[in-house]
Order: structure tokens, then sequence, then C-alpha cells
């Protein structure tokens, strides 16, 4: 897709991973988990959304099954293949949790994974899968609400949204909570997702009336998130308190970052060396973490969390290059990137009501 190829949206997820996987090495970037998925979640809402949005524009309609079948083609292969060797991993090492490991799996290849660990269930070394879960919960959801805005409130589609970004931004901020639900429950990780989509559309609306949007640079934002990234620790109860109110910092510049990202072309974020990181990045952020949480190597250290990083690396590339870009190629032969009946009955139809000759779009 259009989106997906920009390469300068490939340097904003290799940001985003490098920013996790730093945190979760244990270098100096305290908050790099909280503002990499946050980034994560934003750079989601305004992808998924744009995609949307330009299938709508095109058919007059959306059609969830093909979807939901992309979907399912890009992510479910690289996590099969996670959980298809991590026991493997886990016997190897003599870990125990290797009996209750098909609890975890189950509830990360349905896609439940936040609201397991919230429950009180431990799932072991997928715990960071619960991001996936708010992703998956996003992809589900957010395509059902897209339609009836569109087909009800187009108009107002904007002002919609932005409403509901500020008050999930506003519910995140000031709720209180135990420290894993504020982390990683789907409603206050929501606004990062929302203020995506917002930009979606704002953009989107712009590009309707024929205007041109003005270039900035993504250096400053890109130097503000790191930056903040390595904002240092206190106590647990002040970073606790601080940990929402960080968040929404992170999502409005991760919103900055994508639109300069968007808007002009920048060897900041568009390097060959962020967009290899991009590129692999789901994978990486599959493979990293569940490394680092095994007994491989012994006990955690700075240098052998960085040692199995590298191999998480190399896993990752061998991951996208052996089993999701193979894999992705089959979306031609299922046709997920063809219309369906009604999308195109939709578009003859309104090309018939303009007095047009229907024909199907070259893109």
């Amino acid at each position: 897709m259009q989106h997906s190829r920009n390469r300068d949206l490939d340097g904003v997820r290799g940001l985003a991973i490098l920013l996790v996987v730093a945190a979760h090495v244990g270098l100096p970037v305290r908050w790099g988990g909280l503002s990499g998925v946050t980034l994560f979640f934003v750079l989601s809402g305004y992808l998924i959304t744009s995609l949307l949005l330009r299938e709508w524009d095109t058919w007059g309609a959306l059609s969830l099954w093909r979807f939901w079948g992309r979907r399912a083609l890009r992510l479910l292969p690289a996590l099969v293949l996670l959980l298809a060797l991590t026991p493997v991993l886990l016997a190897a090492t003599g870990d125990e949790r290797l009996s209750t490991y098909a609890v975890g799996a189950l509830a990360s290849l349905l896609y439940v994974g936040n609201w397991v660990r919230i429950a009180g269930t431990d799932l072991g070394v997928l715990n960071h899968l619960w991001s996936l879960s708010v992703e998956e919960q996003f992809y589900v959801v957010w395509p059902a609400v897209f339609i009836a805005l569109m087909t009800w409130l187009r108009r107002r589609a904007l002002a919609v949204v932005l409403a509901l970004a500020g008050l999930a931004t506003f519910y995140s901020v000031w709720t209180r909570g135990s420290a894993l639900r504020l982390d990683i429950s789907t409603e206050t990780n929501a606004f990062a997702l929302l203020l995506g989509v917002a930009l979606a559309f704002a953009l989107a609306g712009v590009r309707a009336q024929g205007w041109q949007l003005p270039a900035t640079s993504p250096l400053v934002p890109f130097v503000v998130l790191v930056a903040v990234s390595a904002f240092p620790g206190h106590s647990p109860d002040v970073d606790h308190a601080l940990f929402r109110p960080l968040g929404a910092v992170f999502a409005l510049l991760g919103v900055w970052l994508v639109y300069a990202a968007v808007s002009g072309q920048s060897r900041v974020v568009g390097s060959r060396l962020m967009v290899f990181f991009g590129t692999i990045s789901y994978a990486l952020y599959l493979w990293h973490q569940t490394l680092i949480n095994s007994r491989l190597l012994g006990e955690h250290t700075t240098a052998r969390n960085l040692a199995l990083v590298a191999a998480a690396v190399v896993l990752s590339w061998l991951s996208w290059v052996l089993v999701e870009r193979p894999v992705g190629r089959l979306r031609g032969r299922l046709r997920l990137d063809q219309p369906s009946r009604r999308q195109q009955q939709r578009r003859a139809a309104r090309a018939q009501q303009e007095g047009q000759r229907p024909s199907l779009p070259t893109a």
C-alpha cells in the first residue's frame, strides 16, 4: 500500500522499535518502552485509517472480511512462528515456565493477552505481547466504527474523532489504578491510536481541498522524543504519577513525527539503518523480549541482553525474508486486495449517478 512504502514512515517504525529495545536492554532510556509503544500506536492509527479512507473514497464501501484477512496475513505468520519455536527455547534452557506456556500462547494468539495479565495471569516470556493485543482489538473494532462514521457523519467525522481522542487522552491522563492496568489496558492506550486516526482524517481533508501540506523536518520531534524518553526516574510513586501524562506527551510528539514523515523526505528517519529496523520491527518486537526474558546466557546484564538482541535481529531478518514477505505475496492469490462485489456495485452506482462510465482503478 502507498503509505506502508513511505521510507520515512518505515523509519518512524525503526525509531519506535529502537526505543523499546533500548529500554528492555537496560540502556539509559528509562521511558523508551512507553515512548516506543505509544509511537507504534499513533502510527498504526494513522496508517490503518489512511488505508480505510483510501478504500472508502475509491469504492464507497469497505470489505471488512478482506480488511481482516489482510491484517491476519500480515500479523499471524510471524506470531505463529514465535509461538511454535518458543517452547523449544524453554525446553532447551530447562525453563519451568514451559508448564504454563500454553496459557500465554493461547492468550497471545487470541489477542487478549493484556486482559489476561490484568486478571492476574502471568504470561512469562510472552508478557510483552500485550501491545499486539491492544492493536488487534483496534483492528477489529475501528473499521466497523469507521463505516458508521462515514455513513452517517462523514462531514463531521473529524470532529467526532478529535472529540473521542481528546476524551480518551483526558481519561488516560487522569485515571488512577494499578501500574499494570495503566500500562497495558486497552482504554488507557486508546488515545494514542485515536490521535493517529485524527491525523489521518485531518490530512485526508487537506488533500481533498487540493492544499499542499507544509513540509516540516522530523528532526525536532525526533530529538525531543528521544530526550524525553531518557527523562530520569524518581521514586515508584512519582514514576507512577508521571506515567500517563508522559504517555500523552509521547503521543503528541508521535503525531508531529508522523506528520513530518508524511509531509516530506528526511535523512533523519529515512536513512537505510532506520528503514531496516522499521522493516523488521514487528518480528524484532516479538523476538527480542522473548529472548531477553528467557534463561539464555544466564543472569540479566546489559552485555548479555545486547548479545540476545543481536540474535533477535538476525531471527527477525530471517522471519521477514523467509516468512513475512513470502506470505504477504499471497494477498494477490487470495484476492484480498480486490474489491468485493458490494464495493463494485457501489462504485458502479456512484459512477452512474455522476454520469460516468464505471471503471476499475489502476492503483
